[in-house]
């Protein structure tokens, strides 16, 4: 639902930039502060605070609850609202009540670590190197050295204390409620949506336990999110490529040197949760876990899930008892990038950490790592890229390379996979299954055709434009930087590489219009592949009413679309020679 046609019917509206802004309708003003992102699909006032997304506003305009307001956008959208059982209705409402809570929170613990009570906790910051306006950034607190500071607070802002206690920032002790963080630096942590639905907190000084994270509520829980993903998606979307730490002090710190496609994992080994919620930004990823044991395990783990997930892994690697924190701190920005940039392929790395424990001076050593060398080696299902690693193992194992060709073919045609996959599996044991080269799918198809179009007659980029299409629409990397050089009529930019392979090729055969119009189904079929996924990843916590609503609307305007397509199909097929494929 388009959110300026949304609000334009109460507040008048005018585009300044990507933003629409005018007067808030919810407090008196004279200048103009309210404003409204309608890429972001978010509003926004700078005077009084207020912000949401278009069910907010209607919630807010209105006073209705929320399957109200949903219930009224539907309706003037010609779209039916299956019933919403009670059940369903109070969970939503409690989730609610819970990150307003939490948001009330963390401007509590933000305003406290600007108050002079936290001058220690300030000098702390400092010294590990996160200055004032990275606290900003990253919206962090101080929660004061007080049993039930946080509690008064609430109650001033009559917050159901119940409520609190389920969002696991107070406690019930035998003299009443107390704080859950006491003393702590408050690293709030959001949703990918910028909702505020947990905290994470740091001790100042010695004690126990160092970290304390928010309890699992129904809101928030470990395995479900990344720490940093609010900020880093749209620069994830950009690099194509999420690198993922541990901690809170970790994401800062990179993000400080100019790593912004950074988020962590808070700790936590990496879940199914974890792969589905970053596949929606990328399929590419960088593991900079610490270097000790436990990061080295956590790293295995994660790469096992990870490449199990369709995804694209390498490794950051540091020495012993380092972590990315640290090592951010102690060096330069280039030296930061270089070190992501030699990041090794998940291949390499599996064989340099078979290498690592086995000493290659010994023939019962050498014997030992070849074993699990090739083991990892017969995985490989691409022929070149099996060669490349059997020329690159061979020189690390000080052994000929056709006799480590021999013994990984034996491998893979079954004289030693049975036995060994019983017998003497190797410890770090992962399969890998790097697929051969992938078939390019349907929608790149169409991707490149209509680039093709558009740089054979240039005129045609403002019909795509028009239709509401941007960069982020396509899903291959390479069409999306091309695409964006081509809007921002950077055309001396373009480079011989992309641009140059498609003009090589003849402008596409038959109509414009039916390029465009499969181009659009294959963008809105992505798009409801994603709202499907964020409905799979939603589970039991019965959330995600606005994400129905945009999946009704989007089904809409698909299906209207796939008739459409269907009908310019039937009319090219009933031509001579025609054929249709299947958008």
């Amino acid at each position: 639902m388009d959110i300026v046609s949304v609000i334009g019917r109460y507040v008048n509206l005018k585009q300044t930039g990507r933003n629409y802004v005018g007067l808030c309708p919810f407090h008196s003003e004279k200048t103009p502060s309210f404003s409204v992102n309608p890429e972001k699909r978010f509003f926004y006032c700078f005077g009084c605070g207020t912000g949401g997304n278009v069910i907010n506003f209607v919630m807010r305009m209105h006073n209705l609850p929320f399957t109200e307001a949903v219930i009224q956008l539907a309706g003037d959208a010609g779209i039916e609202v299956p019933q919403i059982s009670q059940e369903e209705r109070r969970s939503h409402e409690l989730r609610e009540r819970i990150m307003e809570i939490n948001q009330l929170a963390a401007r509590y613990y933000y305003r406290t670590l600007r108050s002079p009570a936290a001058e220690h906790a300030c000098r702390y910051l400092a010294g590990r190197g996160i200055s004032q306006a990275l606290a900003r950034t990253f919206f962090l607190g101080y929660a004061p050295d007080g049993w039930d500071q946080l509690v008064q607070f609430l109650e001033g802002q009559q917050v159901n204390l119940e409520d609190a206690q389920t969002a696991g920032l107070i406690s019930l002790g035998q003299k009443g409620y107390v704080d859950r963080f006491r003393a702590r630096i408050i690293f709030p942590i959001c949703d990918h949506l910028g909702r505020f639905i947990g905290f994470g907190g740091r001790i100042i000084g010695d004690g126990h336990p160092k970290y304390l994270n928010t309890a699992e509520t129904p809101v928030f829980q470990k395995g479900r999110v990344f720490y940093g993903l609010n900020w880093a998606k749209d620069a994830i979307k950009r690099a194509d490529r999420a690198v993922i730490v541990e901690g809170y002090t970790d994401v800062i710190s990179l993000y400080a040197k100019g790593v912004q496609n950074v988020v962590a994992s808070l700790g936590t080994a990496l879940t199914t949760a974890h792969a589905r919620l970053l596949g929606r930004f990328t399929k590419h990823v960088t593991i900079a876990f610490d270097g000790d044991q436990a990061g080295e395990r956590a790293t295995l783990r994660g790469m096992q899930l990870l490449t199990q997930a369709g995804m694209s892994v390498r490794v950051a690697r540091l020495g012993s008892g380092q972590d990315p924190d640290g090592f951010a701190r102690s060096h330069s920005s280039e030296d930061v990038q270089a070190w992501l940039a030699q990041a090794q392929p998940l291949v390499e790395y599996m064989i340099n950490q078979a290498l690592a424990q086995h000493n290659l001076d010994t023939r019962e050593g050498k014997l030992a790592a070849s074993h699990e060398v090739i083991t990892v080696l017969a995985e490989i299902e691409n022929a070149v890229e099996r060669d490349e690693y059997i020329r690159y193992a061979a020189g690390k194992l000080r052994v000929h390379e056709d006799s480590l060709r021999a013994d990984v073919n034996k491998h893979r045609t079954g004289g030693t996979r049975e036995q060994s996959d019983s017998h003497t599996r190797p410890r770090n044991r992962h399969t890998i299954r790097r697929v051969q080269i992938p078939t390019v799918s349907h929608g790149e198809l169409v991707e490149r055709d209509l680039l093709r179009w558009v740089l054979h007659q240039p005129e045609l980029l403002d019909q795509v434009t028009a239709a509401g299409f941007a960069a982020e629409d396509f899903a291959a990397a390479e069409y999306r930087h091309l695409f964006s050089l081509l809007v921002q009529g950077e055309w001396d930019e373009l480079g011989a590489n992309t641009a140059g392979q498609l003009l090589s090729l003849d402008q596409p055969t038959g109509q414009w219009q039916e390029y465009l119009n499969q181009f659009q189904a294959v963008v809105w079929k992505r798009r409801l592949s994603e709202i499907e996924e964020k409905l799979s990843s939603l589970e039991n916590e019965r959330e995600g009413f606005d994400i129905h609503m945009e999946l009704y609307v989007l089904l809409k305007h698909y299906y209207d679309l796939r008739q459409t397509v269907f009908l310019s199909k039937e009319k090219r097929a009933a031509r001579p020679g025609g054929r249709g494929e299947d958008a």
